[in-house]
């Protein structure tokens, strides 16, 4: 199985969740003590391991606050 990384630009994010809610493989979360520079509650980047690159999150994201990278073994 593929494996990914995303980057989420924290400066772009507006805390919507969609990336959440979009991820079939539950890699990312939201943070509940963490916050973007403009006091939205950012999504991490949880389960790294799960991640598989198919990249809804990014394609979901509103404000294209994450970039997803497909990782060559």
């Amino acid at each position: 199985m593929a494996k990914g990384e995303i980057i989420i630009k924290e400066d772009f994010c507006r805390g919507c969740a969609f990336c959440v809610m979009s991820c079939n493989q539950g890699c990312i979360t939201m943070a509940e003590d963490q916050f973007t520079s403009l006091g939205y509650q950012t999504p991490i980047f949880s389960e790294p391991e799960n991640c598989n690159a198919c990249a809804m999150c990014g394609k979901m994201c509103p404000h294209y606050a994450i970039e997803v990278y497909k990782l060559v073994a």
